[in-house]
Order: structure tokens, then C-alpha cells, then sequence
């Protein structure tokens, strides 16, 4: 199981004990806890348009009582078929289908939610959930999962696993730009992935940059994600690098053989896909100037519907959390130079038809 720490400091209000608040509460109980505690009421209506309650409960009742009766009497809990519910001090869920770090997707194949095996718990006398009740009280555990069901319907949950529908069994038809090919300037930023170039898995794409490099250049041209995933280009102290990063587990960084001459210089990024269906498709990442090589490297493995749900696509620097480990204590990491023109469109057999069938997501 898991139970996260939350400190709340208030020392005008608060009056500091060392008793820790035992009571039920998840991260929906935020908002109105501090909607409370400012004494705003959350309005019905705002610009015409009518706000959906609040889910949570507030925590301020705790805040100088730590035995009061908790008031959150149910919660349920649903990540991409994972799921469960607590109610009144008991807890039951299922894994679903993404067992953590499996090796391979054979669950994610075969999965039938209505055979997922669930457990069973008491919290209130085994909190950190060792000792699974389900084959003990079937009666309990039938009726926490009827429990699921209602609170999966009222708070818009079902279809159970709905949301691996384009992570897995459809990328394809993951949310993306209708253009093939972009003209970018320097100081664009925060372009939702959605409406940028892409570059997770199948999309092959041909940058080029004219740029004024200045001497020992350094600072980003473009980048797309974050520390989590994503795909950088810049240069530092005068040389020219790519890097690919797929997950925080697996980077790829190609630099170019020698240091880029200062005055104006043309770039190229070349990110090929292979074209064979792959589980985990491979790339070949090349950089040329003036139409030469100077590095190339190969991404074995690649993200294959998302690098990063909030990072975004920028010009000239990266905005967010770093791509590249590289420069994560310089950020935004702003390009010394002047970039003069970006285009960059996809090339060949971009998103490989049929790929999806095999893939075991990233």
C-alpha cells in the first residue's frame, strides 16, 4: 500500500502537537482545504457556465483535533485499469492490466477486466496493507467492489481502462497536429505536444536551422518534454548535440566531431525511424552542418504516444523541467546565437501503419 506524508504549517492557527492526523484523506481534499481555510466559498457559476462540485472533503477540521472523526467516507482510485475504493477504514483494488515494471505486454493482450483478482483490506488495523482479507470476507470484498462500480459512475470513470485506448491498443489516434511540416522562430514557446512536431515513435522528421553561431556557442534551438522523457537540440561550448530521452532509463546523446565555426551556419537534424514493425521501435539520429555529417547515433528505444503530459515544445531555450541532464543547472539554458529560420517536417513513412500491433507502451 501506500500512504503519502502531508505536513501543513500554520503556526497563527495551527497550534503545533506531535500527534500525527490518522484520519482518511487524498489529494481531492486539497482545494478544499484551503478554500476553507481562506474562507472562500467556491462559486456555482463562473461565466456563465455551472462548476462541478468539489469531490473533496476539507482537512482544516483536523488541523486541532487530531482525533476527530475523519469525514471522508469514500474514495475511489482508477489509473488506466488499476483501480480501488476505500470506504469507512476498509480498502479494496486490482492491479488491471500494467502489473509495474513487467517485461513484456502479455497482460495488456489477454487483459479481461471482469477476471482481475482483488484484495482485500482492513486499514484501520493494518495500514500499510500486508495481510490481504479477500478469501476470508468475500462478502466485504463484493461489496466494496459494487462500491467501485457507483463511485466509477458517478465521477465519470467507466469504461474501466478506457484510458489505454490510444496509449495502447490505438497511438495511432493519440491528439496531434494536423500539419506535416512547421516554420518556427526563435522565442516560441510552450507548444503543447499536441500541436508541435513530433517526435515519439513512427515520425520521422528533417529539421533545418539557420543559425549565427557565436564563438563557444552554447544554449538550446529547440527541445519537446522534460526530464521524463523528450527530444533536445543544442549546442555547449561550441559543439553541436541531439539527445533523445525515452523515459528517464534510457538517453541518447550523439555530439558533433568538432566544434561548430562561428558566423552563420546551416543545421540538420535527421530522426529516422526504421520501417520494419517493431515492439519498441528504433531510430537513426544524425546531425549535419553545411550538409556534412558530424555525429550520428542510434535511439534503440523510443516513447510511442507521449513524452511528457505537461512539458511543451520551445525555440531558443527549454522552458520546464531539462530534456538533457547536461544543462539541468543552467536553465532555460537560452541560446547565445541568433536562430534565423526553423523548419522541420516529417519525412518518409512517418508512424508505420500496423505498428501499434505489437507495441508494448514506453
Amino acid at each position: 500500500g501506500t500512504r503519502t506524508p502531508l505536513v501543513i504549517s500554520w503556526p497563527k492557527v495551527i497550534q503545533h502537537d506531535r500527534t500525527p492526523r490518522s484520519q482518511f484523506h487524498h489529494v481531492s481534499d486539497i482545494a478544499p482545504t484551503i478554500y476553507e481555510a481562506v474562507g472562500i466559498k467556491p462559486p456555482g457559476i463562473v461565466d456563465g457556465v455551472a462548476q462541478q462540485p468539489f469531490d473533496g472533503v476539507s482537512m482544516v477540521y483536523t488541523f486541532n483535533n487530531a482525533s476527530a472523526v475523519g469525514r471522508k467516507s469514500a474514495q475511489y482510485f482508477e489509473v488506466m485499469g488499476s483501480r480501488g475504493v476505500y470506504k469507512d477504514g476498509w480498502f479494496a483494488g486490482t492491479l488491471g492490466p500494467r502489473i509495474p515494471w513487467a517485461p513484456n505486454a502479455t497482460r495488456m493482450r489477454l487483459w479481461e477486466p471482469d477476471s482481475d483478482i482483488w484484495e482485500l483490506y482492513n486499514l484501520d488495523a493494518d495500514y500499510s496493507q500486508a495481510h490481504d482479507l479477500a478469501q476470508q470476507m468475500p462478502e466485504k470484498l463484493a461489496e466494496m467492489k459494487s462500491l467501485f462500480l457507483v463511485e466509477a459512475a458517478l465521477n465519470k470513470v467507466l469504461p474501466i481502462g478506457a484510458g489505454l485506448y490510444t496509449l495502447y491498443y490505438h497511438p495511432e489516434e493519440a491528439p496531434k497536429s494536423s500539419l506535416t511540416e512547421w516554420n518556427l522562430f526563435e522565442g516560441q514557446t510552450r507548444i503543447a505536444e499536441s500541436n508541435a512536431p513530433l517526435f515519439r515513435s513512427g515520425f520521422s522528421s528533417l529539421s533545418k536551422i539557420q543559425v549565427e553561431v557565436p564563438e563557444n556557442a552554447s544554449g538550446v534551438l529547440y527541445c519537446i518534454g522534460g526530464t521524463s522523457g523528450g527530444f533536445t537540440v543544442y549546442m555547449d561550448g561550441g559543439y553541436l548535440f541531439a539527445e533523445y530521452v525515452a523515459t528517464l532509463m534510457y538517453p541518447y546523446r550523439v555530439k558533433s566531431s568538432t566544434p561548430i565555426s562561428p558566423g552563420l551556419a546551416d543545421i540538420e537534424v535527421k530522426l529516422i525511424y526504421d520501417t520494419e514493425v517493431a515492439s519498441i521501435p528504433a531510430a537513426n539520429l544524425t546531425l549535419l552542418v553545411g550538409g556534412e555529417v558530424v555525429g550520428e547515433t542510434r535511439v534503440e528505444k523510443s516513447c510511442k504516444v507521449i513524452f511528457d503530459a505537461s512539458e511543451t515544445f520551445d525555440v531558443g531555450m527549454d522552458l520546464g523541467s531539462p530534456v538533457s541532464r547536461v544543462y539541468e543547472e543552467r536553465l532555460p539554458f537560452g541560446f547565445q546565437g541568433k536562430i534565423n529560420k526553423l523548419n522541420i517536417k516529417y519525412i518518409h513513412n512517418s508512424l508505420v501503419a500496423g505498428q501499434r500491433d505489437s507495441v508494448y507502451v514506453i
